[in-house]
């Protein structure tokens, strides 16, 4: 448990160290121009820049043209017109903001990490809930001291929801907890399951199920909103825990394992490692059973053991991923943040750089 502890944060700090040099090296001419790719078969990615630094922490498209991102400092940030303008929103927080999630255009919640021994008028409150009835021209908020962070949050409905807690305060336990609201996150119960959990945990909503990975390498489901939780007999190998879970339709799904990729054709009751030419996501996406891509930064280490980065692999596929077509460009795309909330369309964020990703 300590090796894997430590193999944990090791590969935390190595990512972080990673992405801040990769962010310096890509601050080439490319960095300030838009542009529009081709590259992919029937598809077309267009890249602009904004004119405001968002740090961006989350992102969330309800539809083909209103979003929201997320980030430091309270910020929250709204497109009505599919990113081609953004308005920043008065959240009345200046904490970081992390998670975002709208059931619809007016009914949405932010959630957000608390800050200690500042000087911020809400530091020490604890973690903090944003509601919106309105589309966000105005926020309700409210703080909870026993949280010091609330993050991948999902909502079924007005009422019911789920979150990610880091509560540090509860003896011989794990930190971070699956919780369950049924009123609207004004409560949270944390529930008693046997999971390990990071900050990168992510919900998965596959129909009317929900699945979540832990560190522990198990994988767990939920077939009524979060109150009980089956853990699925599963056989990967990971290292250390599940990078990333993605499902096409509610029996076709991928995991991302760092060392290697598994595939589901029954909802995630068995998984078989799959012969892919990557071995972890980049943009991850499939149109249709069939049909998908990946798109990965491609970066080597200098002398100096520096990462640069070197340019993009897109790979895509026709058959479901027996087989891919690959080619390598000069483009750097690295969102740090992506959505798709249509099969044929996609938003991400890097930075400055805001990309749309479309079916043609």
């Amino acid at each position: 448990m300590k090796l894997t502890i430590i193999m944990h944060f090791l590969r935390v700090f190595i990512t972080v160290c990673s992405f801040a040099i990769l962010l310096i090296s890509c601050e080439k001419d490319n960095e300030t121009e838009d542009y529009s790719l081709t590259v992919l078969p029937g598809w077309e990615i267009s890249r602009s820049v904004l004119d405001f630094s968002p740090y961006p922490k989350d992102l969330f498209f309800i539809d083909s043209v209103i979003g929201f991102m997320v980030g430091y400092n309270g910020d929250i940030y709204k497109t009505k017109n599919a990113g081609e303008s953004w308005q920043k929103q008065n959240s009345g927080t200046t904490l970081p903001l992390t998670s975002v999630y709208f059931l619809d255009e007016n009914n949405g919640f932010i959630a957000g990490q608390g800050l200690y021994g500042c000087l911020d008028e809400d530091c020490g409150k604890g973690s903090v809930l944003l509601k919106t009835t309105n589309g966000g021209e105005t926020w309700s908020k409210e703080f909870f001291e026993d949280y010091t962070h609330i993050y991948s949050l999902l909502f079924f409905d007005n009422l019911n929801g789920l979150a990610i807690l880091h509560v540090p305060d509860i003896p011989g336990s794990r930190f971070q907890h699956i919780a369950r609201t049924s009123d609207g996150g004004n409560n949270w119960e944390l529930l008693d399951l046997s999971m390990n959990f990071t900050y990168g945990n992510r919900f998965c909503l596959v129909g009317n199920s929900v699945l979540l990975a832990s560190e522990d390498q198990k994988i767990y489901r939920s077939t009524d909103l979060g109150r009980n939780w089956d853990e699925l007999i599963s056989n990967i190998d990971t290292w250390p825990d599940v990078r990333d879970m993605y499902f096409i339709n509610e029996t076709t799904g991928f995991i991302d394992g760092i060392l290697k990729i598994y595939k589901t054709i029954n909802g995630g009751l068995n998984w078989d490692i799959v012969d892919f030419p990557f071995t972890s996501y980049g943009i991850f996406h499939f149109l249709n059973e069939n049909e998908g891509f990946n798109i990965q930064t491609n970066w080597i280490y200098t002398e100096d053991d520096f990462p640069t980065t070197t340019g993009s692999t897109f790979y895509y596929t026709t058959d479901a991923g027996n087989s891919w077509e690959e080619k390598e460009y000069s483009y750097v795309l690295f969102p740090d943040q992506t959505c798709f909330p249509r099969k044929d369309l996609g938003f991400g964020i890097d930075g400055q750089a805001f990309y749309r990703i479309k079916k043609k």
